[in-house]
């Protein structure tokens, strides 16, 4: 049944349509969640982690999660030259940052209180978007976050050089897949997840990745994440510590345990975690209901202040 909560809508951002799944709408809270993605940035892959949230409010707060530009398959028409003209820029890292910064300001009334939640490269958009909001974040919520030295990780330095030399080769296979029918695309995406309990916002957001111009989007940003995500930014995080919560995989090969500790002994006053539960760097597959819960414990102490 069609949870009447649940809206999903095309927004066009910077000459981009960009899905943008929400429950909820602004009302009396004056506090929306925001979802910054991981790559691929596929909205519906954060679904049910959204329910849950939104449930664990009492219904009360909104969730909603914007897709990185070019990363959801969307209906050809007449505008995909300008469309893909467009995404030369926007779908870059940069672009991406922009892409959201601009949502936020034409979405998002300025007197709404901001609860970003980042996941992978989400959080490091996050970061370089603070000193835009500052005004506007009431918390920042970093799950698994890829913020510093992502090549260097052990799987950066297998996704560094096939994503510098070999893009091409994974856009050639896409295109021929985007030839099967959408029927056996689907049997394709339940084989891939046999033997994983996956909710089924899986299955539908992963058709996304039959479409070559997505995955070139994709692939085009994961290249650029290798290239630019290195130094960690100890000013930005030094102005912002505060409003900021980090939660670090205990097996992630990402972000390794030991950028956990390197971080920790930087910033010894930082809200940091380290995960106990053995959740994956892609939590939405199995872990959407333990992460939901986690996060509406952590968040409740700020929520308290707004309400006071």
């Amino acid at each position: 049944m069609e949870d009447i909560h649940r809206k999903s809508e095309i927004v066009h951002i910077l000459g981009m349509p960009t899905h943008i799944l929400k429950y909820g709408t602004i009302g009396q809270s004056g506090v929306v969640f925001l979802i910054i993605p991981g790559n691929p940035g596929i909205a519906e892959y954060y679904d049910e982690f959204m329910k849950v949230l939104y449930q664990n409010s009492k219904y009360t707060i909104p969730v909603w999660t914007i897709s990185h530009a070019g990363h959801v398959s969307i209906p050809k028409s007449a505008d995909n030259l300008a469309i893909e003209k467009a995404s030369y820029s926007v779908c870059s890292l940069e672009g991406q940052i922009k892409h959201k910064l601009t949502f936020i300001k034409d979405n998002i009334p300025s007197n709404v209180k901001l609860v970003l939640i980042g996941h992978s490269i989400g959080c490091y958009m996050i970061l370089k978007l603070l000193d835009d909001l500052d005004h506007q974040v009431l918390r920042c919520f970093m799950l698994f976050p890829t913020i510093e030295r992502m090549a260097e990780s052990p799987k950066g330095q297998v996704a560094t050089p096939l994503l510098k030399y070999l893009r091409w080769f994974g856009a050639l296979i896409v295109q021929g897949l985007s030839y099967l029918s959408p029927h056996m695309q689907f049997r394709l995406i339940l084989w891939y997840f046999r033997g994983k309990t996956v909710p089924d916002c899986i299955y539908n957001a992963s058709m996304s990745l039959f479409d070559s111009f997505c995955v070139s989007n994709v692939m085009y940003m994961a290249n650029m994440e290798m290239q630019k995500v290195q130094k960690l930014d100890e000013d930005l995080i030094k102005r912002h510590l505060s409003k900021i919560s980090f939660y670090y995989g205990s097996d992630d090969h990402w972000c390794p345990k030991s950028y956990y500790y390197e971080f920790r002994d930087k910033f010894p006053h930082a809200d940091t975690r380290l995960c106990k539960d053995d959740h994956d760097h892609a939590f939405v597959l199995e872990g959407s209901q333990q992460m939901a819960d986690i996060l509406s414990s952590w968040v409740e102490r700020d929520l308290h202040k707004i309400n006071d």
